[in-house]
């Protein structure tokens, strides 16, 4: 599965996050969300545990297979093997033989996007993760075997970190090893935050932005040099928080086909300036899982008081990270996340969600 790590969307997909130590930003320790990554196959679960698997070939917008859960003893699992154009239940074949996925629990559709079969039966998925486990790929007779051929390397792997982060290892709801032990002792949900929207009522004064922005370019020259900005056709811009606070936004980075910027909080009579580092926290295998101090496609709303940005790591956005955060009146609380490191699959900006919240 190729990757493109969330520290090397800087250059590639103009996008960079990095981990500083000075921020306007919220710590947010021990994150519940995770991304892991096992060759051909990536796990995602996010602040509810709600977690999804994929698997598909490098680079490829032929086929995949998807596995949603959430958490839980009851929580419902739904089981998806598609692809972009069209093939039959009985083409479907693991290591050449027939997968059987032909009965009453498996729904097949297709349309000129092309076909799936799902299931959300239990039993059924278990049956499947049985059969996957061990083997090599999934094809879709019919069609071109380059074409629709779902690597299997990494997904017993994959399985295991999924049952392994809702806590259902040894257990019988477990996908991939069952146990004995009952539904019950398998953790609830953790609940969704509320992150109120704050709308932001002040307002730059006439000519205030242009000023802002003079002077947070002097404040911050030595910044600018440094991260090697380039002049870019994308308008800074300036934003009041409050009376005393702005949000700037300053073009660092101009890519084929989008943008970024270095994004600071302003003291509005000075214009002295503490660049923005917003938290985008979770755990994995991931290395390179930092915090967000570049905003691609940058924007910020004073109705809602959301800061947004999302950066594709390809022109078709099949990988890429996007984020909102919410201003609380002192810093920026992240209210969403969603990531998907390597590129593939079926859906453009299908990426899986990290964080999510209420407001």
């Amino acid at each position: 599965m190729a990757e493109v790590s969330v520290s090397n969307f800087a250059r590639a997909a103009a996008l960079a996050l990095a981990v500083t130590g000075a921020s306007a930003a919220v710590a947010q320790s021990d994150p519940v969300q995770s991304y892991d990554s096992y060759q051909s196959w990536l796990v995602a679960c996010d602040n509810t545990l709600r977690c999804v698997a994929k698997g598909f070939a490098d680079a490829s917008d032929g086929a995949e297979i998807r596995i949603e859960r959430d958490a839980g003893g009851s929580g419902a699992v739904v089981a998806t093997i598609s692809s972009a154009t069209v093939f039959a239940p009985s083409d479907i074949r693991i290591d050449g033989a027939p997968a059987g996925l032909t009965g009453a629990a498996w729904a097949y559709t297709r349309s000129e996007d092309g076909s799936s079969v799902t299931s959300s039966d239990l039993a059924a998925i278990h049956a499947l993760v049985q059969k996957l486990r061990g083997a090599k790929r999934v094809t879709l007779g019919g069609i071109a075997e380059d074409d629709a051929a779902i690597p299997l390397a990494g997904f017993s792997a994959a399985m295991l970190r999924l049952d392994d982060r809702q806590g259902r290892i040894g257990g019988v709801t477990a996908l991939l090893n069952r146990g004995s032990r009952p539904a019950s002792v398998v953790p609830p949900a953790p609940p969704l935050p509320r992150i109120a929207r704050h709308p932001v009522v002040a307002r730059l004064d006439p000519g205030e932005e242009a000023r802002l922005i003079a002077l947070v370019r002097a404040d911050q020259k030595a910044l600018f040099a440094k991260e090697e900005c380039q002049d870019t056709p994308q308008q800074p811009e300036a934003h009041a928080l409050d009376g005393a606070q702005a949000l700037v936004l300053i073009p660092c980075i101009m890519g084929a086909y989008q943008g970024s910027s270095l994004a600071f909080i302003a003291q509005r009579g000075s214009g002295r300036a503490q660049r923005l580092v917003a938290p985008m926290p979770y755990r994995g295998n991931d290395p390179d899982r930092a915090d967000a101090d570049y905003f691609t496609e940058g924007s910020f709303d004073p109705e809602s008081g959301t800061l947004s940005m999302a950066a594709r790591g390809r022109a078709h956005a099949d990988c890429g990270v996007s984020a909102s955060w919410i201003w609380d009146g002192r810093a920026f609380r992240l209210s969403e996340m969603a990531l998907q490191q390597a590129c593939g699959g079926i859906e453009p900006g299908d990426w899986p969600t990290l964080f999510r919240s209420e407001q």
